[in-house]
């Protein structure tokens, strides 16, 4: 079972509705590079460590390649690796504008959605079953350090 440490951070964005108030987050663990998850993988099977890590790396070079010609990948035992794309809206309005003739339908809207609204694309990571139970069995705890506590206020108001 894990245990992840929780730290203290303020919503700093002007335009949020929660602007200025705190809230938890999983405070960033050391990254894990390929030589080491290679290592770690190597110490549970009977591979060697370079070449699970070639392994990943042709896997990489697969799963990047799919992605960028939209497939989803989904990996066993892992999750699904999962294409999505942020675009600009196109309105009613838009359209009446270019064609104030004709109510637009859903079809004609569909025409002036190009590609040239799409402004990024990302991979985004769907863990499976498995993964999803394990991270509910997780254990957090708070740095108490970087918390205000009640009684330093108490003390500074008093």
């Amino acid at each position: 079972m894990g245990k992840i440490i929780i730290e203290l951070y303020q919503n700093n964005n002007e335009k949020s509705d929660n602007y200025k108030n705190f809230y938890g987050r999983a405070r960033k663990a050391t990254p894990v590079d390929a030589t080491t998850l290679s290592e770690h993988a190597a110490s549970d099977s009977n591979i060697e460590s370079s070449d699970i890590a070639n392994i990943y790396d042709a896997e990489f070079k697969q799963i990047q390649e799919l992605a960028c010609n939209g497939h989803a990948i989904q990996l066993d035992g892992w999750g699904t690796f999962k294409l999505t794309v942020s675009s600009k809206g196109v309105s009613e309005a838009d359209v009446k504008a270019r064609h104030p003739e004709f109510d637009p339908t859903k079809e004609d809207i569909r025409k002036y959605l190009s590609a040239k609204q799409v402004k990024k694309a990302r991979l985004v990571f769907i863990p499976c079953q498995e993964i999803k139970e394990a991270l509910r069995s997780v254990k957090f705890e708070t740095d108490k350090s970087e918390w205000i506590s009640d009684d330093n206020n108490n003390e500074n108001n008093g």
